[in-house]
């Protein structure tokens, strides 16, 4: 089983969740919570074109296509090495698509994480992910 998700918007990182006065807060921009509604949308999408529901371990693989500032040439800088990092940009989008709830029951069924971070210089930004079933 596979499902392949593209997903367009601005990629953006989950931060880690902190104890205030006593609670657990989690950390959510309204840019984070637009991206998370782009990962829903395109799930549902997907689900509709494929009867898939993972039940047991998956191999994620996504690539992370990020908005070039404009004062950055490709020349200067070809790579993203400036925020947000790799690993929090993962983590929004597991939990993303955890939430969507029609993909799979738990982003802990991850077990297989292969992830770039790109600029999108030769499309919109977003990402592509490949889901597959283990």
């Amino acid at each position: 089983m596979q499902i392949r998700l593209d997903i367009y918007g601005d990629p953006a990182p989950q931060g880690s969740k902190r104890i205030i006065h006593g609670r657990l807060v989690e950390a959510s921009s309204e840019k984070l919570r637009r991206w998370r509604k782009a990962i829903a949308a395109e799930c549902v999408a997907a689900k509709g074109e494929s009867n898939t529901f993972f039940t047991g371990p998956v191999r994620v693989e996504v690539v992370f296509f990020m908005p070039r500032p404009k004062s950055v040439k490709e020349s200067a800088r070809p790579w993203p090495i400036v925020p947000p990092d790799l690993d929090k940009l993962c983590r929004g989008l597991l939990d993303g698509i955890g939430q969507s709830e029609v993909i799979w029951g738990d982003d802990s069924q991850v077990v297989v994480l292969l992830a770039d971070k790109v600029y999108a210089d030769n499309r919109e930004p977003g990402a592509t992910v490949n889901i597959i079933g283990l």
